[in-house]
């Protein structure tokens, strides 16, 4: 008779624990789910936030770090890249020889560099690393990565007078390979402008004329 009730209430003990760690298993994938929701509604947000700041969108400081927190926060490789832009945008709007300036440039340079060694074949990123060290005053760090940007596609073509302005900057600072790359890079940005009837911008002009002088060009 004791067995009978021992296997009784070993049973009902056992269905009890099974029914409370089934509850458990749901909770939990019930607070998993509304934190993916959340997370995944922010990442939402943040993508139209950054287009709308990237096209030159005014927005305050408090919004340029609460948009970087979020792309930090993606899973998607390139918003680091894109935090690191909104960084950049920041330490302008706070000026950048403040202290607060070159504590988000270096924030920003840290992530590029994060961001190019996850896409490498990012010419924007590499382009804006280049923008951040120089600012930083690293001029050789600066005309490295503008070097890697000129021999990539680029997927957005007026990212080519940015480019072309830190050239001018970094004259001393490119080598050969990188001025040969920059050349074929200029000759396609005067083929883009004539094909799409755009006026090509100054630096590249000056740019043209900086290569002739240094060959000798008449």
């Amino acid at each position: 008779m004791a067995m009978t009730r021992n296997t009784k209430d070993t049973t009902r003990s056992d269905a009890l624990e099974a029914g409370l760690l089934t509850g458990a298993i749901a909770a939990a994938l019930v607070v998993y789910a509304a934190l993916y929701g959340e997370a995944a509604w922010s990442f939402a947000q943040a993508e139209s936030r950054y287009r709308a700041v990237a096209a030159g969108k005014p927005v305050t400081i408090v919004e340029l770090d609460a948009l970087t927190q979020a792309l930090r926060a993606s899973p998607a490789r390139h918003d680091l890249s894109r935090a690191a832009l909104v960084q950049i945008l920041a330490a302008e709007q706070t000026g950048v020889s403040s202290l607060r300036a070159i504590s988000r440039l270096s924030a920003a340079r840290r992530d590029l560099r994060l961001g190019v060694s996850a896409t490498p074949t990012d010419a924007a990123a590499w382009t804006h690393l280049a923008m951040t060290e120089l600012r930083l005053g690293h001029r050789q760090s600066a005309a490295a990565a503008l070097a890697v940007a000129y021999r990539l596609k680029l997927t957005e073509p007026t990212l080519a007078a940015t480019q072309f302005d830190l050239a001018l900057a970094l004259w001393p600072q490119l080598t050969v390979d990188a001025k040969a790359a920059l050349e074929r890079r200029l000759n396609w940005a005067r083929d883009y402008a004539a094909r799409n009837n755009l006026v090509e911008a100054r630096s590249a002009a000056a740019l043209r004329r900086v290569l002739a002088s240094e060959r000798g060009d008449p």
